[in-house]
């Protein structure tokens, strides 16, 4: 579960990268396009890569396919790495690994490990985690480029932190479980029952209103302090709860709650150097021409050619 915070940054800087990601997923079939094309398949690989009711489909089938239905995308990839590539050199911009490393921790936030930030790029984007990597690589070194020469002052991020104090104040993450019920008389029968030593889980199950947690104990899951579809309420008395006290009843939409704390997370105060370095960046970002007009501009800078008839030219 993402803090307020934690989304409101991921949402603002990693956003910022979903079309290069997805152009940048394409690469694969670009490199492997080129090596066919040329003759570079590796040594002993069939040139049917597969097959349907005995009638093979080529590698050249194949890479036919992908050329008419990601052609234009990929070569516009490409180019854009070379011509940004080239100017981050002129410009002596170095993306280091530590940035990299940072970036994709950033990315990886409010999923539940690693491997499933990594599976999910896999699946959705069709990104290993070295083409990830790479991936990531660029859209920061676009930005640098996209941002050189932009100033933003400490006190503008002084200014942008005071007037946006909500979006970095972390709040508690609650794991919560609740037995829902129809009225407050039920909800001081359920009390008194695990006063007297019943089992909360079992109660859920038993008498719970709420269908799916019921189903699960009455585990409803991280909730965050600051959540605003839970009551205001039932979220502050939860907070000031340690682990394993129980509280009720409490209103809620539809009746009444009992609600026990499973466990508490304190917030993370954010790194401040970090956090600054982020305000400063999205704050340049505002100030520069859109990505895709900088990937253009370079492109007509660094004398781009195009020799397939398309409408990549414009």
């Amino acid at each position: 579960m993402m803090t307020r915070q934690e989304r409101a940054l991921r949402n603002t800087v990693i956003l910022l990268a979903a079309a290069t990601l997805m152009l940048g997923g394409l690469l694969f079939w670009s490199l492997r396009a080129m090596a066919i094309l040329k003759g570079e398949t590796a040594e002993g690989e069939a040139s049917d890569i597969a097959a349907a009711g005995g009638q093979p489909v080529t590698d050249q089938e194949w890479i036919g396919e992908l050329k008419k239905k990601h052609g234009d995308e990929v070569l516009l990839s490409m180019l854009n790495h070379i011509v940004v590539g080239k100017e981050a050199e002129e410009l002596g911009i170095t993306v280091t690994d530590e940035e990299v490393e940072q970036e994709l921790k950033r990315g990886i936030t409010g999923y539940g490990s690693e491997e499933q930030y990594y599976d999910q790029m896999q699946s959705e984007l069709g990104l290993s985690r070295e083409e990830l990597r790479e991936e990531t690589a660029y859209r920061l070194t676009l930005q640098a480029v996209a941002t050189s020469g932009i100033t933003v002052s400490e006190a503008e991020i002084d200014e942008y932190l005071e007037q946006n104090a909500e979006r970095f104040i972390p709040g508690k993450q609650m794991q919560l479980s609740m037995i829902k019920l129809a009225t407050y008389s039920e909800g001081n029968q359920v009390m008194e029952r695990l006063e007297q030593g019943e089992d909360f889980a079992e109660l859920a199950r038993d008498l719970s209103t709420d269908e799916e947690s019921r189903q699960h104990g009455g585990n409803i899951g991280m909730v965050e302090e600051n959540d605003p579809f839970w009551p205001e309420e039932l979220l502050k008395t939860a907070a000031e709860l340690e682990a394993g006290d129980i509280a009720g009843p409490l209103q809620v939409e539809d009746g009444y709650a009992v609600i026990r704390l499973e466990k508490l997370i304190a917030p993370e105060i954010p790194d401040q150097t970090e956090l600054r370095g982020l305000i400063r960046r999205e704050l340049a970002l505002e100030q520069a021409a859109p990505l895709q007009q900088v990937e253009r501009d370079l492109r007509a800078k660094y004398d781009t050619a195009i020799n397939v008839d398309n409408g990549l030219q414009h």
